[in-house]
């Protein structure tokens, strides 16, 4: 008998336990101390979705994904590149595996795209200092991944020629590289459409209806700069309308925003939730690489002042340099719409937030209520890179070299 009461006290026990962590609004899932929501803003009201939240399982495999380390096989070989050729997504990864020779560089597959191609983050140096670098987000922007392979092409070629001052840098910093959100947008725009692999997905599909040299979508018709699941991702608020550049369909045309029926659901989309959160919380900076303009976004005004204090310094950096015009708050819409780009997510996981269960969607307390604090002191830019899109190498070349892209990108990994 007292075995058995024994038995049934260990049973209610458990029960206990579970009951407990099932019902604490701040769960740790897993082994990555990631908070999970039981709770939603307290003003659900005030919204209107237009995307379905993340699923929590499929945002905590997005975070547990498990990465291919590339293992180094050559000597590493000089590498040449200065804008003469175009190169297809293929010799771009060539150049990774050969930079990956080097001893200062490691290079991760940490997912794959929708037509299967695979999507690379590149660590460059070994300090503790750490800065994040993205780009090849939209399609059409092909130049940004040129640009950032170019930069550490030559960082790369002149730490292995013994240059004292990059060996200085490189022992001191962490350089973090996703070169290619959009493997197969950058790849279709190189290429031409029959290069897709899967003619059952959308852009296929709709080929004839596309001008490829202004597509920013993936192959599904997904703005992946908008299904990021942030906080005002796939939902605007009652006293909006929808911006007009806001579509409920997979788009075709370059000036429509298509968050995905489902937000985090593109497997570009987990590659970056999961890449965020291996390293946001040691960086002091996050650099995104877009082409719209020649200017840069530097502001969160649903964030706080101390995060928009410290990007504004980023900024500066960049337009003392080339004079890419700074865009302030007045330039940011929240909650019209079109929310749910790399920086709106990365900034709120800066911030504090958690992700929710019940929006699917990161969280804190209260929609359009501006936050006060920043968790982690970083700042946080999209630089627009070009005066508009184009597929023309000697505007490419003349941008780099002429707005001196080589110095920015030194310049904001230096400052810190």
């Amino acid at each position: 008998m007292k075995k058995v009461f024994n038995y049934l006290f260990i049973i209610i026990l458990i029960m206990g336990v579970l009951y407990i962590i099932n019902n604490n609004d701040n769960i740790k899932e897993n082994n990555n101390d990631i908070n999970i929501l039981n709770t939603a803003e307290s003003n659900q009201d005030d919204v209107i979705y237009f995307a379905k939240g993340m699923n929590k399982e499929d945002y905590l495999s997005a975070i547990n994904y498990k990465t291919q380390i590339i293992n180094k096989k050559k000597e590493y070989q000089k590498i040449l590149y200065n804008f003469d050729q175009y190169l297809d997504y293929k010799e771009l990864e060539n150049i990774y595996y050969n930079l990956n020779n080097s001893n200062i560089v490691n290079l991760e597959i940490i997912g794959k795209s929708v037509d299967n191609r695979n999507i690379y983050s590149i660590v460059i140096g070994k300090g503790n200092k750490t800065i994040m670098f993205e780009a090849g987000n939209h399609a059409a922007e092909f130049a940004n991944p040129l640009f950032i392979t170019k930069f550490i092409i030559d960082l790369v070629n002149n730490y292995e020629a013994e240059d004292k001052d990059i060996i200085n840098l490189l022992n001191n910093y962490k350089i973090v590289v996703l070169p290619v959100v959009n493997p197969d947008g950058y790849n279709t725009l190189i290429t031409g459409v029959n290069t897709i692999k899967n003619k059952d997905l959308f852009i296929y599909k709709n080929r004839n209806l596309i001008d490829f040299n202004y597509y920013k979508g993936n192959l599904n018709g997904v703005d992946l700069n908008r299904n990021m699941p942030s906080q005002n991702s796939g939902l605007h608020f009652k006293r909006y309308n929808l911006l007009n550049t806001v579509v409920l369909k997979p788009s075709i045309n370059k000036m429509e925003y298509y968050a995905g029926k489902y937000l985090g659901n593109e497997p570009e989309t987990k590659a970056l939730i999961f890449w965020h959160n291996k390293y946001y919380q040691n960086i002091f900076a996050y650099i995104t690489l877009h082409s719209s303009g020649r200017v840069i976004y530097s502001s969160k005004p649903n964030l706080s002042d101390e995060l928009n204090d410290l990007s504004n310094k980023c900024a500066q950096i960049v337009n003392n340099i080339t004079g890419y015009r700074i865009l302030g708050s007045d330039y940011e819409e929240v909650g019209e719409g079109n929310d749910g780009t790399t920086t709106d997510f990365i900034t709120e996981l800066l911030s504090g937030y958690n992700f929710s269960k019940i929006t699917g969607r990161l969280s804190y307390h209260k929609y359009d209520k501006k936050i006060n604090k920043l968790k982690y002191k970083v700042c946080v830019i999209n630089i627009e890179t070009l005066e508009s899109y184009t597929n023309d190498l000697n505007i490419i070349k003349n941008e780099y070299y002429d707005y001196n892209l080589e110095k920015v990108f030194m310049d904001l990994i230096k400052q810190y």
